[in-house]
């Protein structure tokens, strides 16, 4: 009786892990468990849980279509039952961004959020929603970028286009003005996805918004920031250089303010560096 109270409860972990991490490679499942039980009688649950109608198996070739890119073929995924009901009704959602209008799109992302515990978007569903990144709808951008930063920076799951995602940040940094009235954190969480790849678009943004603000420090809390360290500090000659000519045209205040974004940048990387991670993005979205 215990024993099989025992192997109930392995079961119902399985299928929790699995309404936690969506589509699941069975390599991932094994590691995930390998402390509890052994490799044999891992895939032994899996297989008795697959019968009994709880999970799916798909192959390698049939994550692809999710954007899943498999390193080996030969490879096994799982999928718990219950949450393909509500895949189905949320691929049916997601159709809206391909055809629906801004507030159907907002509509479809709180759709999106109430099943977020059953249900994870994959790459290519990331890419729909990247497209849909616009400067001309601040609303809807913000609550794309949003969903888009809790994927790749929590959920470490990235759309499919890196490119995609690059070209669109750039544009909407680029347009949207500083202190916007509409979402004025956008912005600064545009910049916080452009750092964790290490793009000198914020470099860029951040020279111009020196050179031509009249009060940088309205800004300064979007570059001064622990993820923004690593692109600060290697650019530290030109900002130097920018920093005295920003003197030697009267702009003392401004100098300053990029003098202290130098500064804590420095002693971010310090901190960084003791604590193991020179490159954190920390999960801090407003």
């Amino acid at each position: 009786m215990d024993k099989q109270m025992k192997s109930k409860d392995f079961d119902e972990s399985l299928k929790e892990y699995l309404s936690s991490y969506g589509i699941v490679k069975r390599a991932d499942i094994l590691d995930a468990f390998r402390g509890e039980r052994s490799k044999r009688s891992i895939v032994r649950h899996l297989e008795n849980l697959k019968e009994a109608g709880f999970i799916e198996k798909l192959s390698a070739k049939q994550v692809t279509k999710y954007g899943i890119k498999p390193k080996d073929y030969r490879e096994k995924y799982f999928l718990l039952k219950e949450n393909t009901e509500i895949k189905n009704h949320i691929d049916a959602v997601f159709k809206l961004f391909d055809d629906g209008d801004s507030e159907a799109k907002i509509a479809a992302l709180g759709e999106m959020d109430t099943y977020s515990n059953y249900y994870f978007l994959e790459p290519l569903q990331l890419d729909i929603l990247v497209k849909n990144l616009s400067e001309k709808d601040i609303e809807l951008s913000y609550q794309l970028m949003v969903v888009i930063h809790h994927y790749i920076v929590d959920k470490k799951i990235q759309p499919s286009d890196i490119n995609l995602l690059l070209t669109k940040l750039r544009s909407l940094l680029k347009n949207i003005p500083p202190m916007s009235q509409q979402r004025p954190v956008l912005r600064g969480n545009i910049i916080a996805l452009l750092c964790k790849y290490n793009d000198e678009t914020v470099i860029d943004q951040l020279i111009k918004d020196a050179e031509t603000m009249e009060n940088f420090a309205d800004v300064k809390d979007e570059y001064d920031k622990l993820y923004a360290a690593k692109l600060i500090e290697k650019n530290r000659t030109k900002l130097f250089n920018l920093e005295i000519e920003l003197r030697n045209k009267g702009k003392h205040k401004n100098a300053k303010v990029l003098s202290q974004i130098r500064d804590q940048a420095r002693k971010g990387i310090d901190i960084a560096v003791l604590g193991g991670n020179v490159n954190t993005l920390r999960s801090d979205l407003k």
